[in-house]
Protein backbone atom coordinates (compact mmCIF):
# COMPACT_ATOMS: atom_id res chain seq x y z
CA UNK A 1 0.00 0.00 0.00
CA UNK A 2 1.33 3.49 -1.13
CA UNK A 3 0.57 5.03 2.40
CA UNK A 4 3.49 3.02 3.64
CA UNK A 5 6.18 4.15 1.22
CA UNK A 6 8.17 7.30 2.05
CA UNK A 7 6.68 10.23 -0.96
CA UNK A 8 10.29 10.49 -2.38
CA UNK A 9 10.83 6.45 -2.91
CA UNK A 10 7.12 6.43 -4.07
CA UNK A 11 7.71 9.50 -6.94
CA UNK A 12 11.34 8.20 -7.18
CA UNK A 13 9.37 4.99 -8.84
CA UNK A 14 6.95 6.55 -10.82
CA UNK A 15 9.71 8.73 -12.31
CA UNK A 16 11.33 5.60 -12.64
CA UNK A 17 8.89 3.66 -14.65
CA UNK A 18 7.28 5.98 -16.20
CA UNK A 19 10.04 8.48 -17.69
CA UNK A 20 12.40 5.69 -17.89
CA UNK A 21 14.83 7.75 -15.23
CA UNK A 22 17.62 5.63 -13.93
CA UNK A 23 17.72 6.31 -9.84
CA UNK A 24 21.02 7.99 -9.33
CA UNK A 25 19.58 10.62 -11.99
CA UNK A 26 17.06 11.34 -9.63
CA UNK A 27 18.35 13.75 -6.93
CA UNK A 28 17.50 16.92 -5.61
CA UNK A 29 19.51 19.30 -7.64
CA UNK A 30 18.50 17.56 -10.95
CA UNK A 31 15.65 20.09 -12.51
CA UNK A 32 12.64 18.66 -14.10
CA UNK A 33 13.71 19.95 -17.03
CA UNK A 34 16.94 18.07 -17.00
CA UNK A 35 14.71 14.87 -16.40
CA UNK A 36 12.39 15.44 -19.12
CA UNK A 37 9.80 15.34 -16.65
CA UNK A 38 7.07 17.61 -18.49
CA UNK A 39 4.35 19.90 -16.68
CA UNK A 40 1.45 16.72 -17.55
CA UNK A 41 3.81 14.16 -15.53
CA UNK A 42 4.24 16.90 -12.39
CA UNK A 43 0.58 17.22 -12.51
CA UNK A 44 0.56 13.27 -13.01
CA UNK A 45 2.52 13.04 -9.71
CA UNK A 46 0.91 15.22 -7.90
CA UNK A 47 -2.75 13.80 -8.45
CA UNK A 48 -1.43 10.64 -7.72
CA UNK A 49 0.20 11.42 -4.51
CA UNK A 50 -2.97 13.71 -3.29
CA UNK A 51 -5.08 10.88 -3.57
CA UNK A 52 -2.59 7.77 -2.09
CA UNK A 53 -1.33 10.25 1.00
CA UNK A 54 -4.27 12.59 1.45
CA UNK A 55 -2.36 16.25 0.78
CA UNK A 56 -3.97 19.12 -1.54
CA UNK A 57 -1.27 21.03 -2.81
CA UNK A 58 -2.16 24.33 -4.64
CA UNK A 59 -1.48 24.57 -7.87
CA UNK A 60 0.54 27.64 -8.08
CA UNK A 61 3.24 26.01 -5.74
CA UNK A 62 3.44 22.70 -7.46
CA UNK A 63 3.77 25.28 -10.96
CA UNK A 64 6.76 26.26 -9.24
CA UNK A 65 8.99 23.37 -8.51
CA UNK A 66 11.85 23.71 -11.09
CA UNK A 67 14.20 20.72 -9.15
CA UNK A 68 12.85 17.13 -7.55
CA UNK A 69 13.89 18.99 -4.39
CA UNK A 70 11.75 21.73 -5.30
CA UNK A 71 9.08 19.16 -6.11
CA UNK A 72 10.05 16.86 -2.83
CA UNK A 73 9.99 20.19 -0.54
CA UNK A 74 6.26 21.29 -1.97
CA UNK A 75 5.53 17.06 -1.09
CA UNK A 76 6.45 17.88 2.84
CA UNK A 77 9.96 15.80 2.47
CA UNK A 78 12.94 16.90 3.67
CA UNK A 79 15.61 16.90 1.07
CA UNK A 80 18.69 17.78 2.93
CA UNK A 81 20.43 16.61 6.31
CA UNK A 82 19.91 18.72 9.12
CA UNK A 83 22.85 21.62 9.70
Amino acid sequence: MPDTVPIRDYVAEFLHTHCDLDFDEITPEATLDDLDVDSLTVLSIIVLVEKEYGLELPERQVAAARTFGDLMVLLGVRTAAPS
